[in-house]
């Protein structure tokens, strides 16, 4: 089913050879333990992780890249690049230009972390108006037997907030380790699907091995490919639920032990840049983002803001399993929730109601005067356009439009 990923940290190679030995691997709808492609090893190497803000070319920790001879994969299946929305957490491995906000991708990656139905009603933590009138809310949600958390940077399709969410309604989630036990995410965007829709089960987090039975986050997990999973391994499962056993039929498995979706070899030509969240109390010169151990002794002491619960984006090299950092950049709260989108406007209801590249957009905020190229009686399906604005829930309020005339 998949391209798969690298042993975990607390396999032993012995059991890694089991694991990988004892599954199917393949692609377009088999079963396996998946591992990705390495990046290209030329001197401009980059692999880049985090939450996608923006589109025109895929951008990814504020790198534009050119996707158009991308590789591009979905929870191990075959995709285009205009599969890909919003606040999905991918992986891109590629070339970076002399520009170092520009770049090639060779190979697009995404995961979602959870797939199911909703458990109960969404607790809303914090709750408040911006000053365009809309909510910005902090929520969690169980699904799949984790804790889903979000927040006002959280990407919605099908609800405005989690608040909206209601049992039984079925989600799927992409987004960031939160909690170092991986038992905690923070969601980058969550997608209700519709009713009635047959779907895999798909839970991350750590598993645990009692006897001859294993669980993760609460489920008990069935199957050959469960029979050799290994105590304490962070993964990612995915099967089909039987509400008779209360259980899940393991179909296919992703190893998530360094914290990476994709594979990386020791390079230090290669260029790292992670998001993600502090999930230990660092110390003077190292601390854990998400499951990623992070080495940053060359630029030690750290900013006194990095602490648990921080959303950073480090930059460094991958050397024997650990991100050795040259830079920890704390993610600003307003880049978080900004959006840059180029494509064709397409389900035009008006000006507060379209769509461009499966992103909502409500553009009832704007003047003339802030149009560039045209004036807001232009906008209609299939015209092109650039356009900036800030995540509200499942809008983008627009606060920047210029129409595009031609490809440059």
């Amino acid at each position: 089913m998949s391209k798969p990923s690298q042993p975990n940290l607390y396999l032993t190679r012995r059991h890694w050879l089991a694991l990988a030995a004892s599954a199917v691997s393949g692609c377009g709808g088999g079963s396996g333990v998946s591992t990705a492609a390495l990046p290209g090893t030329g001197g401009t190497g980059i692999y880049t992780q985090g939450s996608i803000s923006g589109f025109g070319s895929v951008i990814v920790n504020s790198i534009k890249f050119d996707d158009g001879l991308a590789d591009v994969q979905m929870d191990g299946d075959s995709a285009t690049s205009a599969d890909l929305r919003v606040g999905m957490v991918a992986s891109v491995q590629g070339e970076r230009g002399a520009d170092p906000t520009l770049g090639t991708a060779s190979h697009i990656e995404v995961w979602s972390i959870a797939q199911g139905p909703v458990l109960q009603v969404p607790r809303v933590t914090q709750s408040s108006q911006r000053a365009d009138g809309t909510v910005a809310e902090f929520a969690e949600f169980s699904v799949a037997g984790m804790t889903v958390q979000t927040n006002p940077d959280t990407s919605f399709y099908g609800v405005a907030l989690a608040s909206d969410l209601v049992p039984q309604q079925v989600v799927t989630v992409w987004g960031l380790q939160a909690g170092a036990d991986g038992s905690r995410w923070t969601a980058t965007r969550v997608e209700v699907r519709p009713m009635g829709m047959v779907l895999d089960r798909v839970s991350t987090g750590v598993v645990h091995v009692a006897g001859s039975q294993r669980s993760l986050n609460g489920l008990l997990l069935t199957g050959s490919m469960a029979d050799v999973l290994v105590d304490g391994s962070l993964l990612r499962v995915q099967g089909v639920w039987s509400d008779a056993s209360s259980s899940l039929a393991v179909a296919h498995v992703k190893l998530l032990g360094s914290g990476l979706l994709g594979q990386l070899p020791d390079d230090a030509k290669i260029e790292v840049e992670i998001e993600g969240f502090v999930t230990d109390t660092p110390s003077a010169s190292a601390f854990m983002l998400g499951n990623i151990v992070v080495d940053a002794s060359a630029i030690a002491p750290l900013n006194m803001q990095i602490k648990r619960g921080t959303r950073v984006e480090v930059h460094g090299t991958w050397q024997s399993g650990v991100l050795k950092a040259t830079k920890v950049e704390v993610e600003d709260e307003q880049a978080l929730q900004s959006v840059e989108l180029k494509g064709t406007v397409e389900s035009f209801k008006g000006v507060a109601d379209f769509v461009v590249r499966g992103q909502r957009c409500d553009a009832s905020g704007l003047t003339n005067a802030d149009v560039s190229h045209g004036l807001l009686a232009d906008l209609k399906n299939g015209v092109n356009v650039k356009l900036r604005g800030n995540k509200a829930g499942d809008v983008l309020r627009v606060s920047q439009l210029e129409f595009v005339m031609n490809d440059d």
